[in-house]
């Protein structure tokens, strides 16, 4: 398993769930019909991507014997972490919710933009600096 080529995979679909929801959100798609089954698999899909990362990805910048390795994983994992809690709070609150309630809900909409701009920021980040950094670790 080529490990960087299956994130970065998982990029891909993370960023084009939160585009569908997103479409779903603003009413670009009739009704929101699946706006709440987005939700729920962009959560399924983040969920095994975090774990993937914890299980594989940041263990080797952990025990690299390299310092500027082990810096550069402990803050990319700190950062996640932060991240993570966040999406998944704004995720699980407003996946119960009526799909009306939703792409009606002006606060909704703005949280739900600030998430999808700090994941596509990580995303950015992770395939410029930490990526490419797994490799030499």
């Amino acid at each position: 398993m080529d490990l960087i080529k299956q994130l970065k995979g998982e990029h891909i679909k993370i960023l084009h769930l939160f585009e569908e929801c997103s479409d779903y959100a603003e009413g670009k798609v009739p009704n929101g019909s699946n706006l709440l089954s987005s939700i729920r698999e962009l959560m399924d899909i983040l969920s095994e991507h975090l774990k993937l990362e914890d299980l594989l990805l940041y263990p080797k910048f952990d025990n690299s014997k390299d310092e500027e390795c082990n810096k550069l994983g402990q803050k990319f994992s700190k950062e996640m972490k932060e991240i993570s809690v966040k999406t998944f709070s704004f995720l699980k609150k407003n996946s119960t919710k009526k799909v009306n309630y939703l792409i009606e809900n002006d606060v909704f909409k703005k949280e739900f933009k600030e998430i999808i701009q700090l994941v596509g920021k990580r995303v950015k980040i992770e395939e410029k600096i930490l990526y490419p950094a797994f490799g030499r670790c």
